[in-house]
């Protein structure tokens, strides 16, 4: 399913000595030479309608709103005059400043990635968002199901991992 850098070793022998026929091990050795199910989601999210610069253009539009809704936030705690809650506010502020940082700046997402914080590339994030904040809409709705089961058989696996 997209989780090769991190099978764990049976034994203290690679996983494959568990299979003994043949066809088996040369399915299972094939299989990992294939695309697995993470690197076709990415590639499929990279390819969301409307993450073109030409035409609508979401990421921009939602980079716009972010930054709009962060300047909302700051000029509350700026002119709040209860210090308590301007404290609030402001440590909300600064929160949401790195969140949205690492959103928006490529560079700063592909030191994530590369550090194992996030799996997938900054296009694939930019259509999961896409598809996650327009999933009422006709297009996005199916896509937005397949990816919330997709997210249910990832917490079911950590699940049953865990057992």
């Amino acid at each position: 399913m997209g989780l090769r850098e991190q099978r764990v070793n049976f034994s203290k022998d690679k996983y494959i000595t568990v299979f003994t026929d043949p066809q088996a091990i040369d399915t299972v050795l094939k299989s990992e030479k294939e695309s697995s199910l993470c690197d076709l989601v990415q590639k499929w999210l990279e390819r969301t309608p409307g993450l073109e610069t030409n035409g609508f253009n979401f990421w921009q539009k939602f980079e716009e709103t972010v930054h709009n809704q962060i300047e909302c936030l700051k000029f509350q705690f700026q002119h709040e005059n209860d210090e308590k809650r301007r404290t609030e506010l402001e440590s909300e502020y600064e929160q949401k400043i790195k969140t949205f940082e690492s959103l928006f700046d490529v560079e700063r997402h592909d030191a994530l990635v590369s550090r194992g914080e996030r799996r997938f590339s900054h296009k694939a994030l930019q259509g999961a968002l896409m598809i996650s904040l327009y999933r009422e809409e006709p297009r996005f709705n199916q896509p937005f199901h397949i990816l919330t089961q997709l997210m249910d058989i990832d917490a079911l696996i950590t699940k049953w991992r865990c057992k």
